[in-house]
C-alpha cells in the first residue's frame, strides 16, 4: 500500500497515513475471522491464538473494534471519499468472516474489494482514478477470486473436518483447478494484451511479467497437487505473481 501510494505522488506522511488505514482494516478482519472461526479452528488449527489459549476472545474482539477505529480514522483523515472506501473494504472483509465463506459466496467479497484497493491507494493520494482503470479493475475484479481459490484449495481437507465449504470444496479439487488456471490465463493474457497495446514495454515491465506469468503456472501445477504442503507453496507462488503483476502494473503507469 505504502508503494502504491507513493508510485500515485503521495508525499511520505500521506501515503504512511493511506498504509496505516489499511494495516487497521487488515488487523480488523483477520481478528474477527479467528473470533467467528473459534469452534472450526479447535477442530483444525488447535495452535492458532483463540483455541491455544494465548488469546482470549474478548480480547480478539478488541483488537478487531480497535483496528477498524484505527483504520478508518486514518483513512478519514485523508478525506470522506476515502474513508467510504476503507469502509466498503471492511464492510466486505467483515462479511467474510461471518457469513460469505461458510455458504461458498467468499468469492464474492473478493472480487468486489480488490478493485477498491487500487481506488483507495490512489485516490487517497492523487485525487483521481489510477491510469487504465477500465483494464486494472476488472483486471483486479478477477484476481480476487482467483486467489480466494488457490486460497481454498490449501484448506480443502481441513475445511471439509469442520463442514465449511467454500468455492474450492464445493467445486472440488479437479474443477477448482480448472477454475483457477482460466482465470490466471485470463489475468495475466489481460495484462500482456494492456502492456503491448500501449507501445514499447521497458525491461522492467517485460520481465515483471514474465515473472508474474511463471509464478502464476508454477502455482497452478502446485495447487493441483495432492499434497497439502505443495498447495501451500502454490498459493504463495500466485500471491507472488498477483505481487509482480501489480508491479508490471505500476512500471507500465510509469512508463504512460
Amino acid at each position: 500500500m505504502l508503494v502504491l501510494a507513493v508510485s500515485a505522488g503521495a508525499r511520505l506522511p500521506l501515503a504512511g497515513l493511506l498504509a496505516l488505514g489499511m494495516l487497521g482494516l487488515q488487523f480488523a478482519i483477520g481478528a474477527y475471522n479467528d473470533v467467528c472461526d473459534i469452534d472450526r479452528d479447535r477442530l483444525t488449527k488447535p495452535a492458532k491464538p483463540i483455541p491455544a489459549g494465548l488469546v482470549g476472545r474478548r480480547e480478539a474482539a478488541i483488537v478487531a473494534a480497535a483496528g477498524a477505529v484505527a483504520g478508518l480514522a486514518a483513512a478519514a483523515a485523508v478525506g470522506p471519499l476515502v474513508m467510504v472506501l476503507a469502509g466498503a473494504m471492511l464492510g466486505l472483509g467483515l462479511a467474510y468472516d461471518a457469513w460469505l465463506k461458510t455458504r461458498g459466496l467468499g468469492w464474492v467479497a473478493f472480487a468486489l474489494a480488490f478493485p477498491l484497493l487500487p481506488v483507495y491507494a490512489w485516490y487517497g493520494a492523487a485525487g483521481e482514478l489510477p491510469p487504465r482503470p477500465e483494464v486494472l479493475l476488472p483486471v483486479a475484479a478477477l484476481a480476487g477470486p482467483m486467489l480466494q481459490v488457490a486460497n481454498g484449495l490449501t484448506d480443502l481437507e481441513r475445511d471439509a473436518r469442520a463442514g465449511v465449504l467454500g468455492l474450492a470444496g464445493r467445486l472440488g479439487r479437479r474443477r477448482a483447478v480448472g477454475l483457477l488456471a482460466a482465470l490466471q490465463l485470463i489475468v495475466n493474457g489481460l495484462a500482456w494484451l494492456t502492456a503491448l497495446a500501449g507501445g514499447p514495454v521497458s525491461v522492467i515491465a517485460s520481465g515483471a511479467l514474465a515473472a508474474a506469468f511463471t509464478a502464476s503456472g508454477a502455482g497452478v501445477v502446485l495447487s493441483a497437487s495432492p499434497n497439502v504442503t505443495a498447495r501451500e507453496w502454490g498459493w504463495h507462488a500466485q500471491a507472488v505473481g498477483l505481487a509482480l503483476l501489480a508491479a508490471a502494473w505500476l512500471a507500465l503507469a510509469a512508463d504512460a
